[in-house]
């Protein structure tokens, strides 16, 4: 779309020169005509003055003219201009041919007996004109720039409130939603305003509405699962003390299900606590392989009792700015996955290091990692490789990758995937900027 000031700037001065140069070229017009017309004038000006003093007065003729006094026929005198001969022409004006040159003539007479002729040089006539025509042309076309620059002034004014209104929401954050409000709106401008801020009321209500029913849903069934876990339990403890034949491969599913559905839940609720609105105010300088040493001393007794091997390379210390929870919660959804999906006897690496302006944290496992095809789809909510065959293996919600990605954005930070050094599994990358 190209741009309202450009345009408007473009459409105005283009306007302006064509109009200036349809003015000017009618100028030129009425200008050489009237310029014309005087100096005709003045021919019959000079003609009645030498036929009137010709005989009484030794006054010369105007340089330039050439003049021809006839008496009865005869030349009787004619300046250095004119022919040796009497011109033959109409009395009045008329334009003639002689001593190579096109002149305008005048032929004026005096009663029967005189004749007087004065001539003047069209070329002569024509520069003259163009030189009073240009000198009155040239303020137009020099006030030109003077003008296109005053128009880029007034369209700049006049478009001041948009700029103002772009900067006002461009500095805006994704979660300030409250009205715009801006001092001296143009009335064109009013809708515009008012319409945005009646969008911005309907985000903030459904935003709300959005975080309220997934936090009220989260909490409301934690209860009712907490007792159906009881129940399971209490239910699967009594068969085996009554000596009740059980079907270990559907108590397994039921109880995979139940720790599915309890996983799920504890999701949403760390979304709900990773809200921008809550990570904006919680920011401060962190030491990130401080962090990771203590979530994976947090996550031990898994690792041990998959006996796994992890280890924990780079740089013992290093400075990122973050909210603490929510780096944790990245942290552990991270490692978690690797837990999750590395086979017994696996290993599990995490790598800390820096790049010119980021802090990295790599964390490979020998699990059987993700098809290259499949990564830009891990991040979305929800989504599972395989869609719910792991369910029985590997319980999970698909919200894993989703809240870590979301966490990495609230940082400014990137995250990838790739294959891992081992010889199956997968890597994920995290940059975050450095702490300065």
């Amino acid at each position: 779309m190209t741009s309202v000031r450009r345009y408007l700037i473009s459409v105005l001065i283009a306007l302006l020169v064509l109009t200036s140069f349809l003015a000017a070229l009618q100028s030129y017009r009425l200008s050489a005509a009237r310029a014309s017309a005087l100096f005709d004038q003045d021919l019959q000006l000079v003609a009645a003055s030498i036929l009137q003093h010709y005989q009484t007065s030794n006054t010369e003729p105007e340089q330039g003219l050439a003049v021809q006094l006839i008496k009865n026929n005869q030349l009787v005198f004619k300046n250095g201009l004119a022919p040796a001969t009497a011109l033959v022409a109409p009395v009045g004006f008329s334009e003639q041919n002689f001593l190579g040159k096109r002149w305008r003539v005048y032929i004026g007479q005096s009663g029967t007996e005189w004749q007087i002729m004065v001539a003047q040089p069209l070329q002569q006539r024509l520069q003259l004109a163009d030189e009073v025509i240009t000198a009155s042309l040239y303020p137009v076309v020099f006030s030109l720039p003077l003008q296109a620059i005053l128009i880029w002034l007034v369209v700049s004014r006049a478009l001041k409130p948009l700029q103002l209104l772009s900067a006002e929401l461009t500095s805006r954050k994704a979660s300030e939603l409250t009205p715009v409000t801006l001092n001296q709106v143009p009335q064109e401008l009013q809708p515009v305003i008012q319409a945005t801020n009646r969008l911005f009321e309907r985000l903030s209500a459904a935003f709300t509405r959005e975080k309220r029913f997934a936090s009220d849903v989260a909490h409301e069934l934690r209860t009712p699962l907490s007792v159906l876990q009881i129940t399971l339990h209490n239910a699967i403890t009594h068969a085996r003390q009554q000596g009740i034949p059980q079907d270990d491969a559907a108590m397994q599913a039921l109880q995979d299900g139940v720790e599915r559905m309890r996983q799920l839940i504890e999701q949403i609720m760390l979304l709900n606590r990773t809200h921008p609105d809550n990570f904006q105010a919680n920011t401060k300088p962190l030491d990130w392989a401080a962090l990771c040493r203590a979530v994976v001393a947090e996550h031990y007794s898994q690792i041990e009792a998959r006996q796994q091997q992890i280890s924990i390379e780079g740089l013992e210390h290093l400075a990122v700015k973050a909210d603490e929870f929510a780096l944790r919660l990245l942290v552990a959804n991270l490692l978690g996955n690797a837990i999750k999906y590395t086979p017994l006897g696996g290993q599990i690496k995490l790598t800390l290091s820096t790049t010119a302006t980021n802090a990295v944290l790599d964390v490979a496992d020998s699990g059987p990692g993700i098809a290259p095809e499949e990564y830009p789809h891990v991040f979305n909510r929800f989504y599972r490789v395989g869609g719910d065959r792991h369910q029985s293996a590997t319980p999970g919600s698909g919200l894993g990758l989703a809240i870590v990605k979301e966490l990495v954005q609230l940082h400014g930070g990137s995250i990838s995937l790739g294959r891992s050094e081992f010889s199956s599994g997968l890597k994920v990358s995290v940059e975050l900027p450095l702490c300065v």
